[in-house]
């Protein structure tokens, strides 16, 4: 299992991050023991992109499944998570770029369908909550 979070800013820009092997993502990863999907969530956000998020109060989450390079079935869970950050402060060297983009430009940087689906339901869901009806 492992939990991954959909970053917006204030402004309603997403965060995408790109990978070192070409694919542009969300930040996730592997939930560590005793620690909930929602803490490794912003965990994994701030370890990969440098920065600090939060819940985004009353939205719900995302599961995606997939296999991984080496043939592993992945599961991760999303959260959508909220910002004041406008940059990122990458820090791992599997990431070789990032940033917040607007949601047009975001779905066309997002290399994997299945992704793109996350965050057009993402931005459907707390749209609203935003001030940016869908």
């Amino acid at each position: 299992m492992g939990a991954g979070g959909v970053v917006l800013n204030r402004e309603g820009q997403v965060l995408v991050l790109g990978h070192a092997d070409g694919a542009w993502v969300f930040p996730k990863g592997h939930i560590e023991e005793g620690e909930t999907g929602q803490a490794a969530a912003l965990r994994e956000v701030e370890e990969e992109a440098g920065v600090v998020a939060e819940l985004l109060p009353g939205a719900a989450s995302w599961t995606t499944k997939y296999r991984n390079p080496r043939g592993v079935p992945r599961e991760i869970t999303w959260y959508a998570c909220i910002t004041d950050a406008s940059a990122v402060h990458l820090t791992e060297r599997v990431f070789h770029s990032g940033g917040f983009y607007e949601p047009d430009v975001a779905l066309q940087m997002l290399t994997h369908g299945s992704d793109k689906e996350l965050l057009r339901s993402v931005l459907e869901a707390v749209g609203p909550q935003l001030g940016r009806g869908s």
